[in-house]
């Protein structure tokens, strides 16, 4: 059976009207909103799941004491930055709350953005933390790929794809051009579209460099079909439909599905060759 369509009823969708709630997006295909799912979407989340599941590391998901003791050191410039990179993400999210609305904490965008502010907080505590924290340090190590990898997706995404598509084919009228224009270049939108991978590489590459592992890649694999499923099993359902193309109701969504599991995979084996790069020039200046 279908799922009853409420074409009155008002659903969170991001816009670039300055609003406190987002208007429904009339303009979505309804069958992209509505209906049963495609085939393709359950066979994706089985098929993901289970790979989850198998690839688990062995025998245990914990980083290695060495590695949860990389962090700068207290009072060097790079914790400096962590402590006041902490306090900008920490600014940005209560500007972003008071334009908008705690619905953006349902958004990839900031759930990424939280994510980097969390782990500049951790990295500017940690000196001072005894070693019974262990959790915390693990924490810290968890969100090391996972604000990179999101923050690089945000990045690419939303100024490569997203952007230009609304652009060029969304804005049809050169009124609803400078509006938009004025909407993506707006402060908070440049922090956490823009500048958030800057904030991503300095703290998780630059501050306190090392590869990669495939610990790292599994814990990010995990956060995202966490992320998906919800996405699809409760706010598709309430009609929230923030990203049309994940719609589980078109046949074509186990593409951009695979395509989204591939830019994880191919973000780890890029930074890491772009880290290894970056390790040995620092050992060769120092």
């Amino acid at each position: 059976k279908r799922w009853p369509t409420n074409t009155q009823k008002r659903v969170f969708h991001p816009s670039f009207l300055n609003q406190k709630r987002w208007p429904t997006n009339t303009r979505l295909p309804e069958k992209l909103r509505v209906g049963p799912w495609s085939p393709m979407a359950p066979i994706f989340l089985v098929t993901y799941v289970a790979t989850i599941i198998y690839t688990k590391p062995q025998p245990t998901i914990e980083f290695d004491y060495e590695l949860t003791r990389l962090f700068p050191e207290a009072h060097s410039a790079y914790w400096y930055y962590n402590l006041i990179g902490f306090l900008w993400t920490l600014f940005i999210l209560h500007t972003s709350l008071k334009e908008m609305s705690p619905t953006i904490f349902l958004s990839y965008t900031y759930q990424s953005w939280t994510a980097i502010c969390i782990r500049h907080g951790i990295s500017a505590a940690a000196p001072f933390l005894p070693s019974s924290y262990h959790m915390l340090f693990q924490i810290h190590e968890i969100l090391r790929f996972h604000c990179l990898v999101t923050a690089t997706v945000t990045f690419t995404l939303w100024n490569f794809a997203i952007m230009p598509v609304i652009y060029f084919k969304g804005c049809n009228t050169d009124i609803k051009k400078k509006k938009f224009i004025k909407f993506f270049f707006g402060f908070n939108l440049v922090q956490a579209h823009l500048l958030n991978i800057v904030y991503a590489i300095l703290n998780t590459i630059i501050s306190s460099p090392r590869r990669f592992i495939v610990t790292d890649l599994w814990c990010s694999m995990a956060t995202l079909l966490a992320y998906t499923l919800f996405y699809l099993l409760f706010m598709d359902r309430i009609g929230v439909h923030f990203y049309p193309v994940f719609s589980p109701r078109a046949h074509w969504c186990i593409l951009t599905y695979s395509a989204c599991v591939g830019c994880y995979v191919a973000t780890y084996f890029g930074w890491n060759k772009l880290i290894s790069k970056f390790i040995v020039t620092s050992a060769i200046a120092s």
